[in-house]
């Protein structure tokens, strides 16, 4: 579980490691504020109800989406700011490269929307086929 304040701009950068042929859910957890954390004297979780998710994995910034590799978010109880970020093993086995860029995008329920969470993935093969 990873835990992310958002404010402005991408709350949280992560660098995810992944067995390419292996099925991968990460858990994040959002605050709007975070005690000890500039300052903030409560820790209050970020409440999803009424916002949407998607995230792409690509080639690069700005490069070709991977379409077969579309991650699924999901926000199983959205009053406690988690998300789910997760894709299959079929979806994994089609990244074939070493390395991919990946973002999840919030959409508050408005025309604006928002990366909350950017990084890339370091796909390493296994042994077994």
């Amino acid at each position: 579980m990873s835990r992310a304040i958002v404010r402005n701009g991408p709350a949280f950068f992560a660098n995810v490691p992944i067995k390419r042929g292996d099925d991968v859910s990460l858990l994040w957890e959002l605050f709007e504020s975070y005690t000890g954390v500039d300052g903030d004297t409560t820790t209050v979780q970020l409440d999803l109800t009424g916002r949407s998710y998607s995230s792409s994995v690509a080639t690069t910034q700005g490069g070709t989406v991977i379409s077969a590799a579309a991650p699924a978010v999901s926000t199983p109880t959205p009053t406690n700011g988690q998300i789910v970020w997760a894709l299959t093993d079929t979806q994994t086995d089609a990244l074939t490269a070493r390395t991919y860029v990946f973002d999840v995008i919030e959409n508050a329920g408005t025309t604006s929307e928002r990366t909350i969470i950017e990084g890339t993935l370091s796909v390493s093969g296994r042994a077994t086929p």
